[in-house]
């Protein structure tokens, strides 16, 4: 008899496809009160990407979050507060993302 897979696990491999999981979220509630799993994915060549897959209950959206560049800190905390404000990614994983503290991150998107 065939192990049934559990739903979410097939959604996560196909948002991923041939890359690896580093890092996952998952918000049975984000702020805006939809299931969603934030990703860090490692790619076989050695980029990363960032997938974000949303469950609204009537459909399942997967989107690949695009990163800006940057080299200074400023530049840092405008990419951070942009991907909070506009992508709606978390605080926890954007800390993780930029290898830094949740609470700097707090500061960072509160303006302190």
């Amino acid at each position: 008899m065939e192990q049934e897979i559990p739903m979410k696990n097939v959604l996560l491999k196909d948002a991923v496809g041939d890359g690896k999981i580093e890092y996952c979220l998952y918000n049975p509630r984000n702020k805006s009160g939809i299931q969603t799993w934030e990703l860090k994915v490692l790619n076989a060549d050695g980029t990363r990407k960032v997938i974000i897959v949303r469950d609204y209950g009537f459909q399942v959206q997967k989107d690949q979050i695009q990163i800006n560049p940057f080299k200074t800190r400023a530049e840092r905390n405008t990419e951070i507060n942009r991907l909070y404000h506009e992508e709606g990614l978390s605080q926890v994983f954007l800390g993780n993302l930029f290898n830094i503290s949740q609470p700097s991150v707090s500061l960072i998107v509160n303006g302190k």
